[in-house]
């Protein structure tokens, strides 16, 4: 019988790798849709295209430190602690890089929860363009990291 933690890393895994292919699929989609901004005026489709985009992007970074952080540190019988401290023993088990300032992806990610930002929607759509990679690889760090500790297979 496995390990009912295991099995949450196991369905946490799935969940967040879905998560992160749908999150991918948005940014080639808003990539192209917000070129288009330059030239022409959206319509009401492509601009919930794009809120689309910024939707996906806050529920990845939150199930990446609300849940999958949280299973892991469980697993390995950490404190839960603050946000900050989960962001900080994920740098030193080099799942997170160090140079990386993750404040600005929560602070991103209130925005767009938190604000009406309808007249800043390209500016916000831009900056979650530029986070896409990074956040695309947090998710696949800790997932080799689950590899590496044998967590998973």
């Amino acid at each position: 019988m496995t390990d009912p933690i295991i099995r949450q890393l196991k369905i946490d895994l799935d969940l967040g790798r879905r998560a992160v292919h749908v999150f991918n699929q948005s940014t080639i989609k808003s990539e192209s849709l917000l070129k288009e901004a330059g030239k022409r005026q959206l319509t009401d489709d492509e601009r919930e295209s794009l809120e689309a985009l910024t939707s996906r992007y806050g529920r990845a970074l939150d199930f990446l430190t609300q849940k999958l952080m949280r299973t892991i540190d469980r697993i390995e019988l950490t404190d839960d602690g603050s946000v900050l401290d989960r962001i900080n023993r994920f740098k030193k088990r080099r799942i997170l890089r160090d140079e990386i300032n993750y404040a600005l992806l929560k602070d991103l990610r209130n925005q767009i929860v938190h604000e009406y930002i309808i007249d800043e929607t390209d500016r916000v759509v831009t900056e979650v363009l530029n986070f896409a990679p990074l956040l695309i690889e947090m998710f696949a760090k800790a997932e080799e990291y689950c590899r590496a500790k044998g967590f998973i297979s």
